[in-house]
């Protein structure tokens, strides 16, 4: 992967710098823990962080700091035989971390990796804890696979980690709103953003979970700047008498002003690729063996604007993304196909949102010309995913002739939740509920793919096995 040096205001970049202090090396830490993210059957990137404590300070934060850092990676526990690379400084302009692509993986193997760090080159190093991640099997081969879908959380569904953990998933797909900029201690710029994924990350539990799992980071609206965010909006609009004192209003329109101390779309984009082990494109696909082929969409930085007028122009995904889908569906021969989306495509979503395929006065007119398309060019053996939704379900899109299914995994914690909306006609819905926790996704060399709900505390809640 190439990383991409971006500008950095110079006042934002010398605050951020001068306010380290000198090192000595007992305080210098891997305190965020690492990731390996974008993981195929021969290729991975490793996220490192360096920091001033070994952890969470009570406030959840974990402090930055300045060095040097190098990974050694291994198939064996023992780290016979490492692959290490270069020694890299870390980046104070992108949260003090260092991305590490590493390639001539085995497929199908689990491979461990240590990170090395020190404070300058001629400082004595330490290391931090074993890591691990397992590489996706060959495109020809079928073997079994298990992975998460996760979306909606803070740190009150940390404890869902937990029956998470126990499971032992190869992968898991954060399928958007990783954390919320404007939840629990709004993020309006930068600094704090870094902040806020210290906060979720940070905690012991996640950082437990990631340490032997590797993940694909997809971002939503609340990850991104705000809720419902399009690239055009200069900030949000928010009710006239709400007191915040972090605001900076520019115009009034009616009881709402417009609110812009918020990131800006560049921004956006350019924290989201910092803080996660993340190639240059966020829309992607990737195979697990011959039986799984997933792709992850990007459905903030390409829209249209929200408030266009729906039709034939109007996209979230934009023309590039979608010619891409496209192709790239068509050129599968994967026993199963699974679109990962950060936000419905059948839904039902609820009635008064504009912000999405499932939504009449949304990108309604979008979604349903690439249902018809899948179901016109015969693309077989498509299940659809997504997040941003804060209930479970599965539903099935019975319209037009079409047989396409959809899950939503639902919020990680119970507090999260809202109500089940109406149904659609001409959608089927085998299962709904407002319940906080995850969804599994397991496939095995008969060629079945499992989608099973569980609840925070790893209840079974519903599953549903397809067949292709």
């Amino acid at each position: 992967m190439k990383l991409i040096h971006r500008h950095v205001p110079a006042t934002l970049l010398s605050a951020l710098v001068f306010s380290v202090t000198p090192l000595a090396a007992a305080d210098l830490f891997v305190g965020s823990g690492a990731k390996a993210g974008e993981i195929t059957d021969r290729t991975a990137i490793v996220l490192v962080r360096l920091t001033a404590t070994p952890g969470q300070e009570a406030s959840g934060l974990i402090p930055g700091r300045t060095g040097q850092a190098r990974v050694h990676t291994s198939t064996s526990e023992s780290f016979a035989n490492p692959a290490t690379t270069p020694w890299a400084d870390v980046r104070p302009d992108a949260d003090w971390s260092i991305q590490f692509p590493l390639k001539n993986l085995q497929p199908a193997t689990r491979h461990y990796y240590r990170v090395e760090y020190r404070a300058t080159a001629s400082a004595a190093a330490a290391t931090a804890e074993r890591h691990s991640f397992l590489t996706a099997p060959s495109p020809d081969q079928r073997a079994p696979v298990t992975f998460h879908v996760t979306t909606c959380q803070d740190t009150r569904g940390e404890k869902t980690y937990r029956p998470m953990i126990a499971q032992k998933p190869d992968f898991c797909v954060s399928a958007g709103d990783t954390v919320y900029y404007d939840g629990e201690g709004l993020a309006r710029n930068v600094p704090q953003a870094w902040q806020a994924y210290q906060k979720m990350f940070g905690l012991p539990t996640m950082k437990e979970y990631y340490r032997d799992v590797g993940g694909y980071f997809m971002k939503d609206d609340h990850d991104y700047r705000f809720n419902d965010g399009d690239p055009y909006m200069k900030g949000k609009w928010v009710k006239a008498k709400r007191a915040d004192p972090g605001a900076r209003y520019t115009e009034t329109k009616g009881e709402q002003k417009l609110d812009v101390a918020w990131l800006t779309h560049e921004e956006g984009i350019r924290t989201f690729k910092q803080v996660f082990p993340m190639g240059e494109k966020t829309y992607r696909t990737v195979r697990w063996g011959r039986g799984v082929q997933i792709w992850m969409l990007e459905n903030r930085d390409y829209r249209s604007p929200n408030q266009m007028e729906d039709g034939p122009n109007k996209s979230i995904w934009g023309a590039e993304q979608k010619a891409w889908l496209k192709q790239t569906l068509l050129a599968s021969d994967a026993d199963h196909r699974i679109i990962i989306s950060p936000n419905p495509i059948i839904g039902p979503d609820r009635l008064m949102k504009g912000d999405n395929h499932a939504n009449l006065n949304g990108f309604w007119q979008e979604g349903q010309a690439f249902l018809d398309w899948l179901k016109d060019n015969r693309v077989s053996n498509v299940i659809l995913m997504c997040g941003d939704r804060h209930w479970q379900y599965h539903s099935i899109d019975k319209r037009n002739g079409r047989n396409i299914p959809e899950f939503s995994c639902g919020p990680t914690s119970d507090e999260h939740t809202q109500p089940v909306p109406p149904m659609f006609e001409g959608v089927e819905r085998p299962y709904s509920a407002s319940r906080g926790g995850f969804l599994t996704v397991s496939y095995r060399t008969d060629r079945t793919l499992r989608c099973q709900f569980f609840a925070m505390d790893g209840t079974a809640l519903f599953q549903r096995e397809f067949r292709p």
